[in-house]
């Protein structure tokens, strides 16, 4: 059945020559990237016929009242980047929490209490709401839910920790013995499940469900079983590559209260979240050599970067392409405000799955575009700042173009993940003699760490404490308990933040908004390895 869409404020009408050319962010707090960046993307990739971007011509308010407005260029100065840039801070003053015993014991206390209920585990968690009947503990998910890799990945983010890094690891005295040995057997008791999952064909998201914990436990321990699921993965992602698109399709189908599309024949989905999967097919390609690997992501990369972002470095959440022709039917959102609009998540995988993208390649286009993406997300966050509409502006809202109103959601995954993205511009750049670019990025990681934890870290902290009077030799995991942090109050909260959005789309059939979830915690904790692996902590 061909797609029926129902049309919902402005939109944009398909053509069929796309413009390949987009000239980079300007920021006024620091334009010296654009000399050395290239201007324009490259438009030798497969599926080159696509739809021009939308070019609107007036800049953004932060909530936008009128629904007919759409984003344009953005030229905006950002003085808390300036002033945090400029004071000298300590070392480490926003970055404390990343280590502290909490984030440890909240991911310890989960594993142990929900393997005690289902060994090996066949749901996962994936968020935790404020209100309800499961109020403050993990809502458990199928484990063919995209999300399954992620609280895995948070065990073995931990565990390398432990074994690389052990005193970023504050954990008491007494349980130090055994913990390794501990935290190894959690997280393969939770990563099991996902040796299956390798071989799916049915799912882009196979870097999501495999790499956070199979490829660690390939590098942390030399499990070779665990190498060998990471290449199948690859294998069963490189099988959705459509030659004819340029692209991995992302969904086979979706529905919502607008619009289903269901015909594989007719609709050929791809959406942004699609650039961080490209990640799996680089490593595979480079473990075995396998240059077809490496070059569909480099393909899918291009096609993304045409069809996706648009010429502002704001970026679609969905296209549908006609996979008959490669040619872009549709530019729409499944899980923003509006197709216009700019989905603050869908701009956080941009930023990293392209920083990522240039780490593999050292293609400067790709570098070019995880620049000016960020810088976008930035400049959305500067204009936040200026409103002085809201506290702690740099934890974002769920999107950039929602109407103003007094407390709008907020998502501190997208937060976190274009954090993780920055990080690595800042080391990429830093490498390349670009000090001044670099520690922007830097300084936007502390701004959104900073300003995260004083928002969205859960109440109560947790800490990990032997078990009372057990013997020398006991194998028992420590106990995990709750305490009030002395200013917040609250109850237990089995995520380490808060504040989070899945999807607020008004037309989605799950609508959840201000919660906990899991892969914002992950990529906190992973935010955490790259500071210690970068050695900037």
């Amino acid at each position: 059945m061909a797609a029926t869409i129902q049309e919902v404020g402005p939109t944009e009408t398909a053509t069929e020559v796309f413009s390949s050319e987009k000239p980079p962010f300007t920021t006024e707090f620091e334009i010296s990237h654009v000399e050395s960046v290239p201007s324009q993307h490259d438009s030798s990739g497969a599926g080159a016929e696509s739809t021009p971007s939308s070019s609107p011509s007036s800049a953004p308010s932060l909530g936008n009242e009128n629904e007919d407005h759409k984003p344009g260029s953005l030229s905006l100065h950002d003085p808390s980047l300036d002033e945090r840039l400029g004071l000298g801070l300590e070392p480490n003053v926003e970055l404390a929490e990343l280590f502290a015993e909490n984030v440890v014991a909240k991911i310890w206390k989960v594993a142990v209490r929900e393997l005690e209920k289902q060994n090996p585990p066949t749901t996962y968690p994936e968020f935790v709401t404020t209100s309800g009947p499961l109020a403050n503990t993990y809502t458990m998910t199928e484990a063919d839910f995209w999300t399954c890799g992620f609280f895995p990945g948070s065990l073995y983010a931990l565990l390398e920790r432990a074994m690389k890094y052990p005193s970023a690891l504050p954990i008491p005295t007494a349980l130090r013995r055994d913990f390794t040995a501990q935290l190894t057997s959690l997280s393969r008791c939770w990563a099991e499940p996902l040796h299956a999952m390798a071989q799916r064909t049915d799912t882009h998201d196979m870097s999501f469900i495999i790499q956070p914990a199979l490829r660690m436990d390939w590098e942390l321990t030399g499990n070779p079983r665990s190498l060998a699921s990471v290449l199948t993965a690859a294998t069963s992602l490189a099988s959705r590559f459509c030659e004819k698109v340029g692209a991995i399709r992302s969904w086979d189908r979706t529905e919502n209260a607008r619009f289903t599309f269901d015909d594989m024949e007719e609709d050929f989905l791809v959406i942004i979240d699609s650039m961080c999967n490209l990640d799996l097919l680089y490593y595979a390609g480079a473990q075995t050599g396998n240059q077809r690997l490496i070059d569909i992501a480099t393909t899918h990369a291009h096609t993304v970067l045409r069809a996706i972002v648009r010429d502002d470095w704001s970026t679609y959440h969905l296209i549908d392409f006609d996979p008959k022709t490669g040619t872009v039917k549709q530019q729409l959102t499944n899980q923003g405000y509006r197709d216009w609009s700019t989905w603050s998540r869908g701009q956080a995988w941009a930023i990293l799955g392209f920083a990522q993208t240039y780490t593999w390649t050292h293609d400067p286009v790709f570098l070019a575009a995880a620049i000016s993406l960020a810088d976008y997300f930035l400049a959305r966050l500067s204009l936040a700042t200026a409103s002085g509409l809201y506290i702690h502006p740099y934890v974002p809202l769920w999107d950039f173009d929602v109407p103003a109103s007094p407390t709008p959601p907020r998502d501190t995954s997208a937060g976190m993940i274009a954090a993780n993205g920055m990080l690595i511009l800042h080391q990429t750049l830093l490498g390349a003699g670009r000090a001044t670019v670099a520690a922007r990025f830097l300084a936007g990681v502390r701004c959104i760490v900073a300003d995260t934890l004083a928002l969205s870290l859960a109440a109560k902290s947790a800490f990990a404490v032997p078990i009372p009077d057990a013997p020398v030799d006991a194998e028992a995991y420590p106990v995990v308990v709750e305490v009030d942090d002395g200013e917040k109050g609250g109850e237990a909260f089995d995520a380490i933040l808060k504040n989070a959005t899945a999807n607020n789309n008004e037309f989605s059939y799950k609508i959840y908004s201000d919660h906990g979830l899991v892969y914002a915690d992950y990529y906190l904790l992973e935010l955490g390895n790259k500071l210690l692996r970068m050695g900037l902590v």
